[in-house]
């Protein structure tokens, strides 16, 4: 019997429309689009992120192009800047992070004085999809114009529908022909220790060793220090001679 305090039937149609698309970009635009329908804005924005954390697209929903160019050229480069799109944070157990924010309630700031007011925003939503890894690849942030939050419904239904969403995600990745072969590397045949593996998996995806320090939770000297102890047990000196000798 269906529990009607929970939109199976909603969240299974939404999520198969979403699978039936098959490209990056188009997915993430059309998970905006279905998400219309079980939660309310007045303004959407998705960026795209490589590897390294750099953002390399983006799709604007009602929105006009100067506020992402503002926020990508000043906002971004502020130091400890608390609204950045991205955290080099790992997903944790499947969990979706949905960011809120009320910015009547925000302390008063030069972001809010010169971004937020003058957009007209009164709240924001945010969440991001991951890649195979658990990195964040695609952020979307939902923004209200009117004064009404983002009610418990709403917040229940997101939760329940960005995990399988996520999961579509990850696929994209998967798929990659460079992710294959890399997931296709017997590990277990080389000397490397466990975290020597994990590091050597990420520099072989192409990910800086200052965000491999921030994907690990460890310093960039550590991380400078395994890859020079895996150089040297795999007798290379260059990542792209590294991923030769672990395809052999």
């Amino acid at each position: 019997m269906q529990d009607k305090n929970r939109p199976w039937e909603q969240i299974y149609h939404i999520t198969l429309a979403c699978g039936n698309v098959h490209e990056k970009r188009d997915f993430a635009v059309e998970v905006l689009n279905q998400f219309l329908a079980v939660c309310s804005f007045d303004e959407a924005l998705i960026y795209f992120f490589n590897e390294n954390g750099a953002v390399m697209d983006q799709y604007l929903w009602n929105i006009d192009e100067r506020w992402s160019s503002i926020f990508l050229q000043y906002y971004t480069k502020v130091k400890d800047f608390p609204y950045t799109v991205y955290r080099p944070w790992k997903e944790a157990s499947n969990v979706p992070v949905l960011l809120i924010h009320d910015w009547r309630m925000e302390p008063k700031s030069e972001f809010l004085r010169d971004y937020i007011h003058p957009r007209g925003i009164w709240h924001s939503l945010g969440f991001v999809l991951t890649d195979m890894n658990g990195m964040p690849r695609t952020v979307f942030s939902l923004d209200r114009t009117s004064v009404r939050p983002y009610d418990e419904k709403e917040l229940g239904i997101l939760n329940l529908l960005i995990p399988p969403i996520n999961n579509l995600h990850k696929n994209f990745f998967c798929q990659e022909t460079n992710y294959r072969r890399i997931s296709s590397i017997a590990w277990n045949t080389t000397e490397l220790t466990k975290r020597e593996i994990e590091v050597a998996n990420l520099l072989c995806q192409g990910v800086s060793p200052r965000n491999i320090s921030r994907t690990l939770n460890i310093e960039i000297t550590t991380t400078n220090k395994h890859i020079a102890n895996i150089y040297k047990k795999m007798q290379v000196s260059s990542r792209q001679e590294l991923m030769v000798r672990l395809m052999r």
